[in-house]
């Protein structure tokens, strides 16, 4: 469903559990698979899904970050 709400919006190169890329899909900068990945308005976006007791979140979100300082990173508690 994400998936094809970023595409209605008019998001570009998104990935699904693909090795993680900045901006305009160049260059790649980590072998970490991020949930989702996507430019939007200029911007790129990561996406890491996480459940409360799983705790890998966090560590996943400093991982994007460090990886691509410029880009948003998102961390989705999903219950």
């Amino acid at each position: 469903m994400d998936v094809q709400y970023l595409e209605r919006i008019g998001a570009t190169n998104i990935r699904v559990n693909q090795q993680q890329l900045k901006l305009g899909g160049r260059p790649r900068v980590g072998i970490n698979r991020p949930d989702l990945q996507f430019d939007y308005n200029g911007r790129r976006y990561y996406v890491e899904y996480d459940t409360p007791a799983s705790g890998r979140g966090p560590g996943h979100q400093s991982r994007l970050t460090s990886n691509d300082p410029d880009a948003e990173s998102i961390l989705l508690i999903i219950p």
